[in-house]
Formats: C-alpha cells, sequence, structure tokens
C-alpha cells in the first residue's frame, strides 16, 4: 500500500535530484499551482481547490520541468486540451505511476489496478490518459 511520505519522499528526490526550487503557499482556494522552467521552481498553492491530489499535481509540475517541451511559465491546468498540458499530464502520470506500480512486474498486474491508482491520485477524469500510460508500459 502506498503511503503519502513514501511517495512525498520519491518526489523530492526527484526535485532535489534535479536541482529544482520547492516553494509552498497558502494561496486562495482558486490560485493554480505554477512552475517557472527558467528558474526551474515549482510554487504549489497548498489552499488549491481541485480534485487532483497533491501529489498529480505536483507531478504534473515537474513534468514541465523534466519534459522536452518549449520551457515557458506554466499554470497548473490539467484539463486544457493544449499539448504541452496534455504531455504534463502524461508525463506526471507515468512519474506517478513509475513509483505505484513499482513492485508490479506484469502489464496484467499494473492494468488490474488501475482504478486504485486513479482514486489514490484523484485522476477521474484523466482516466484515459491513465489508461494511454499503462498500456504503453
Amino acid at each position: 500500500m502506498l503511503i503519502h511520505s513514501d511517495i512525498d519522499a520519491y518526489l523530492e528526490n526527484i526535485i532535489k535530484n534535479n536541482h529544482i526550487t520547492l516553494i509552498h503557499i497558502t494561496g486562495d482556494q482558486y490560485g493554480p499551482d505554477v512552475v517557472s522552467p527558467k528558474k526551474k521552481v515549482i510554487i504549489m498553492n497548498l489552499n488549491y481547490h481541485t480534485s487532483f491530489s497533491y501529489h498529480f499535481r505536483m507531478a504534473h509540475e515537474l513534468a514541465h520541468l523534466l519534459s522536452d517541451a518549449p520551457k515557458v511559465t506554466y499554470n497548473h491546468s490539467q484539463l486544457s486540451r493544449g499539448s504541452a498540458e496534455r504531455q504534463a499530464n502524461l508525463y506526471g502520470i507515468k512519474l506517478l505511476a513509475d513509483y505505484y506500480f513499482s513492485e508490479d512486474q506484469s502489464q496484467r498486474a499494473r492494468w488490474d489496478r488501475r482504478f486504485q491508482f486513479i482514486e489514490t491520485f484523484g485522476l477521474g477524469r484523466l482516466t484515459h490518459l491513465v489508461e494511454t500510460v499503462l498500456n504503453a508500459t
């Protein structure tokens, strides 16, 4: 079973290894998370109201920094249909899936547990992307 402190440590290790600065703020519930690729900074709003888990939001923002996408400042917006946001969603899901399913070696085991993964990270609206990632691994 995945424990939040385990996933925190996993994401923090990625942040540290890539020399990324993480800033937590307590903004209002409508203020999205932001990433500045030029400065390698992620700003997470602890009060942001969304169905997506904190860990997915973090993985999504990390994806903007770690991917080959153009380096512009992004606001957290997972439901955007833009290519950069879709790619960040896919990469963020892959980051989490690589950890979550690290003990499940078979494609079948991952597929069978996909709904637990989706529920854990609040990814119901991105089920199709989770399935895309799991089918590719």
